[in-house]
């Protein structure tokens, strides 16, 4: 296998995304830092394939469709669609074959982790009567403490103008999601954003 092959094998190799998230609240995603490589502003890719690899087909077909929809600019496309019986583990491969169909570049989305936070809900702290009242019926009854499902997603866009090059990166956390497809629409919506903020699809 050539370094170009390398390359490209290395950066799909950790691209998983096959947890389904089942919380209660209203689901909000920010962007928590990001990279665009200088030289790639402006690269326009106009046809990107979308790989949010899971190993329950399912769960990678919704993941894909959800992310896909939320590119109003470029041809964004799930890759399930595209690549048929390609072996999902020859990186080698799946880059041949997206090439062949025309596709400038790819999205690959990757959950990171899923963590869970734990807060005391406050109260009235001024006197002893007024905090003690409102603390026992909380401490010894439903609601004392609330819990927030924070998940943490990594988005690379891969140019395949270039080798198969990093031209963005972005990192993402989604407070309280409801579901997967939460996850995927609220990270996706965000890396619209930027990656069109930048210009690197058109």
């Amino acid at each position: 296998m050539n370094t170009r092959s390398n390359r490209f094998v290395g950066r799909l190799a950790g691209a998983l995304l096959g947890v389904a998230v089942a919380a209660q609240g209203c689901a909000s995603t920010e962007m928590t830092s990001t990279w665009t490589d200088p030289a790639a502003k402006g690269a326009g890719l106009s046809k990107i394939a979308v790989v949010c690899m899971s190993k329950d087909d399912g769960m990678r077909r919704m993941a894909e469709d959800a992310a896909a929809a939320q590119m109003p600019v470029a041809q964004a496309v799930p890759s399930y669609q595209v690549l048929g019986d390609v072996d999902l583990h020859d990186a080698q491969a799946v880059q041949r074959k997206l090439e062949s169909q025309g596709f400038q570049g790819v999205l690959v989305m990757r959950l990171t982790r899923v963590d869970e936070q734990v807060t005391p809900v406050g109260g009235p702290y001024g006197t002893f009567d007024g905090y003690y009242a409102w603390a026992d019926p909380m401490v010894y009854g439903p609601g004392y403490l609330e819990t927030d499902t924070i998940v943490h997603v990594i988005s690379n866009l891969y140019s395949l103008k270039d080798q198969g090059k990093l031209i963005w990166s972005g990192m993402s956390k989604t407070f309280d999601p409801a579901s997967a497809k939460a996850v995927v629409t609220g990270v996706s919506k965000a890396v619209a954003k930027s990656i069109e903020k930048d210009r690197l699809v058109v």
